[in-house]
């Protein structure tokens, strides 16, 4: 990667050309950069221009796409955690959609570099307008993108650093790209492997949306359980498959995105007993379930189906009745229902977090 002042200095001479008709060397710029380079140029961006960035949204706190409203709810967990280690004054994080809007962000109130402070709420990041950046790649290449200095298409991002990784649905879709760009470099690898962490995070919450079933937990190794390198999987009453977490679908050898097949778990472990698929939908502890005739994996049943509740005010009095009445098994039950979620629980509950985290220490 370009990091050099000779190097960033070959790409700035290199980009001019470009940008006036030329070819590249080869090996200056990863694929997915030069391939961000062409469509920027393809659509009129020129490297000295300032960077046009769209109008901000009105009313951009409140998001009209239901997706972005889930998306930004799943992602503030994650995002915060990232910002407290690696949040500062000369960076900003952020999340946007599938069309660079950007629908969630962290940033240092007293930041005073001018180049981040355009970086806000409400406002899209696309090519069209500001060129190549790591979210415009991360979008349309689905995998991760690092873009630093010179590696951007417009010259006002030459001191610029940003690593972009996408985010996934239920289905495998890609719904937007978790973001960090600030002044100054960082060590890319070891921000990869947090980012990709935090994707697979916010990817198991959103499959936990699916109120109307069953959610499992599985991996090889039972020590991934619980953590974002579980596997998950959410299943109809009917046994029916309806959804799959990027990681069980590898592990199930499934579609990397798209609508599942139709299967049912039965189908799914026809290798295990009777007695072990019976068990599957069942709350219990982890246990091993034969997947093929030289593998297994290890399952955890999280919750079951989730039924439709009148309103929010009729669950924070009902579960807060039933908090007095049944004390430390109401709160056990309540975090269960809410896979381990302890911020979840607590709101279902009618109480603090603290409190919630308190009741539970008491019960033992």
């Amino acid at each position: 990667m370009a990091t050099t002042l000779v190097q960033q200095q070959r790409l700035a001479a290199a980009r001019q050309r470009f940008a006036e008709g030329g070819s590249l060397p080869a090996q200056l710029l990863a694929p997915a950069v030069l391939r961000s380079w062409e469509r920027s140029r393809q659509a009129g961006v020129r490297p000295q221009q300032a960077p046009q960035y769209s109008a901000l949204v009105q009313r951009k706190l409140r998001l009209d796409d239901p997706v972005d409203r889930l998306l930004a709810r799943c992602v503030r967990q994650d995002m915060d955690d990232l910002w407290a280690a690696f949040g500062g004054r000369r960076w900003t994080l952020f999340c946007v959609n599938r069309d660079g809007l950007i629908i969630a962000q962290r940033e240092h109130g007293l930041g005073d570099e001018a180049i981040l402070r355009p970086i806000q709420l409400g406002r899209r990041v696309r090519e069209i307008e500001i060129g190549t950046t790591a979210p415009s790649c991360a979008l349309a290449e689905d995998a991760p993108a690092l873009v630093r200095g010179n590696e951007h298409y417009l010259d006002e991002f030459s001191q610029v650093y940003c690593l972009s990784v996408p985010l996934h649905g239920a289905d495998g879709e890609v719904l937007g790209a978790l973001d960090i760009t600030g002044i100054g470099e960082r060590d890319s690898e070891l921000l990869r492997g947090y980012f990709r962490q935090a994707a697979l995070s916010i990817e198991n919450q959103l499959i936990q949306q699916q109120r109307d079933c069953y959610l499992l937990a599985v991996q090889h190794d039972a020590r991934w359980l619980g953590t974002p390198l579980q596997g998950v999987l959410a299943v109809g009453e009917d046994g029916q498959l309806r959804a799959a977490n990027s990681v069980a679908r590898r592990l199930l050898g499934l579609p990397r995105s798209g609508v599942l097949p139709l299967m049912t778990l039965d189908a799914m472990f026809a290798e295990a007993s009777t007695h072990q698929r019976r068990r599957l939908l069942q709350a219990g502890p982890v246990h091993r379930v034969p997947l093929r005739a030289d593998s297994a994996l290890q399952v955890q049943y999280l919750r079951g189906p989730v039924r439709a509740r009148a309103s929010t005010q009729a669950v924070a009095v009902a579960a807060t009745g039933s908090l007095r009445s049944q004390g430390a098994q109401a709160v056990r039950e309540a975090v269960a229902a809410h896979a381990g979620n302890l911020s979840a629980a607590a709101r279902q509950l009618g109480i603090s977090r603290t409190t919630l985290y308190r009741k539970l220490q008491q019960a033992g």
